[in-house]
């Protein structure tokens, strides 16, 4: 009768536990969507509560967001693992945010992405038609008219790509997020964060990451001498690439806003002649500042990430 009773306490306890649950449901996403609002929906994810294996555990690899490939390029060895923001040399927890940081990113590089193609489209299908119309009047080759398609198909083709890639990414967010259901429509975009004005030595972070980081402390205390000294040897090599990275990131951010100035200029140019009815293509010209804008963004998200695995190496907590 004892265990009887015990056992009908429990079940009692559990539909007490799910009725409280279904009546105080989780907070939806909030829309529009902030990083910091995405970082603290994140804080109870359930992958912070499994054995942070990533075999077991896999995480899919960012679409856009790839920092690794942008400053180094795909000829310098493929190494799908170094575009992640997350490393088995950090906890789970500054694993996971870093992981929601590169997710947000690659959403907002994803629209950006999709707004750069859809202006070009629309430019390309302009030009197509024009030359259709003067086709029919002997003033363009079919053979003209026929390259002016076949391009105005590929960045078609190219769009319908990049708005796939809108709803792709942000489903990734969701998981990130620990809200597989709930895809996010808008984002806030965060503010540059400002350059460290020097960046620290190696042998400073090396430092930092062996004292400071618990999680690395813990697995050279765990896996003896000989895996002490090989996690040493890839906390240094992380810590170099990560080092190296940003140094690229500042000279890829000045040529970046230095094409993104130069493109303004030309719209206002290409704006004053349209504006003239003289021959001027202001269509092209808002496209090729679109796209500027964008890669502008691109190395600035890189730069943010990069620093933020930087201080997650140390120790540090991500913000």
């Amino acid at each position: 009768m004892a265990w009887a009773a015990a056992a009908f306490c429990l079940q009692l306890m559990a539909a007490v536990t799910v009725a409280a649950q279904a009546d105080n449901p989780p907070p939806a996403v909030p829309e529009p969507l902030s990083l910091d609002q995405a970082l603290a929906l994140s804080a109870k994810h359930p992958r912070l509560a499994v054995t942070p294996d990533e075999r077991l555990y896999p995480r899919r690899q960012p679409l856009f967001l790839g920092c690794h490939r942008l400053v180094f390029g795909d000829s310098r060895g493929v190494d799908p693992w170094r575009d992640t923001a997350w490393s088995p040399l950090l906890a789970p927890q500054p694993a996971q945010r870093l992981e929601v940081m590169q997710r947000f990113f690659d959403v907002l590089l994803a629209d950006l992405s999709f707004a750069r193609d859809n202006e070009a489209m629309a430019v390309a299908y302009v030009q197509f038609d024009r030359a259709n119309a003067r086709a029919e009047l002997g003033q363009f080759s079919p053979l003209r008219v026929a390259e002016l398609e076949a391009e105005y198909q590929l960045i078609r083709r190219q769009r319908a790509a990049s708005e796939a890639a809108q709803r792709l990414t942000r489903s990734l967010l969701a998981q990130a997020i620990g809200r597989p259901k709930e895809l996010p429509r808008e984002l806030i975009a965060p503010e540059r964060p400002a350059a460290p004005p020097r960046l620290p030595e190696l042998e400073q972070v090396v430092d930092n990451a062996l004292q400071h980081n618990d999680w690395l402390r813990r697995l050279r205390q765990e896996g003896g001498e000989a895996a002490g000294a090989v996690l040493a040897m890839e906390v240094r090599q992380q810590a170099l690439e990560l080092l190296t990275r940003l140094e690229l990131l500042r000279v890829m951010a000045e040529q970046a806003h230095s094409e993104s100035a130069w493109r303004d200029l030309k719209l206002d140019e290409s704006r004053t002649l349209y504006e003239l009815e003289a021959a001027a293509d202001l269509g092209f010209s808002m496209s090729q500042q679109t796209r500027a804008r964008r890669d502008e963004e691109q190395v600035a998200f890189c730069q943010a990430l990069t620093m933020a695995e930087l201080d997650a190496l140390q120790g540090r907590p991500v913000r």
